[in-house]
């Protein structure tokens, strides 16, 4: 049996997710990502904030769902037939699960990057930079690279406000 040894070019490959989202794309690490599920799973919550249309029963927990287009001062989707629900994982120091989902215009796209690949862009105007690590191009892509971290501390928030 033989093992692969790693050489430098294969230990500078990161292996991430594009999620479609409407009017723009998101960067994630592979591992970022549980599991896709129908859209129709999503059970409304009218308590909750609009970019947090409601609740998830998934796996015996009830994980909160993000669209986080209007979250960072976009328009959503007007196509719900395309729409996946994306579960996430996070490091859990906001929301106990350390899990919460999000709506998505297509299936994740798997990818594997390297630094050449990712070219940093400005952020645009209307984006929300405390909720943003970065905007760059991969390939011919523009994608955000969210920070998870802090989608979940503003998704805790809005659970707690609502007494979800």
């Amino acid at each position: 049996m033989t093992v692969d040894t790693p050489t430098p070019a294969t230990r500078q490959q990161l292996y991430a997710v594009l999620i479609a989202l409407a009017g723009d794309t998101l960067l994630l690490p592979n591992l970022a990502v549980a599991e896709v599920v129908a859209r129709d799973a999503v059970q409304p919550d009218p308590r909750l904030p609009p970019w947090l249309p409601g609740l998830l029963e998934w796996n015996g927990r009830r994980l909160p769902v993000l669209r986080f287009e209007p979250l960072n001062r976009g328009e959503a989707a007007s196509d719900p037939r395309r729409e996946r629900v994306v579960v996430l994982n996070s490091n859990g120091r906001h929301l106990p699960s350390g899990q919460f989902a999000l709506i998505t215009q297509a299936y994740p796209h798997l990818v594997t990057l390297n630094r050449a690949a990712l070219q940093p862009l400005p952020l645009r105007e209307r984006d929300r930079p405390e909720l943003l690590l970065a905007r760059t191009r991969v390939a011919n892509q523009e994608a955000l690279i969210p920070d998870l971290d802090m989608l979940e501390a503003e998704i805790a928030r809005a659970l707690t406000t609502a007494g979800v």
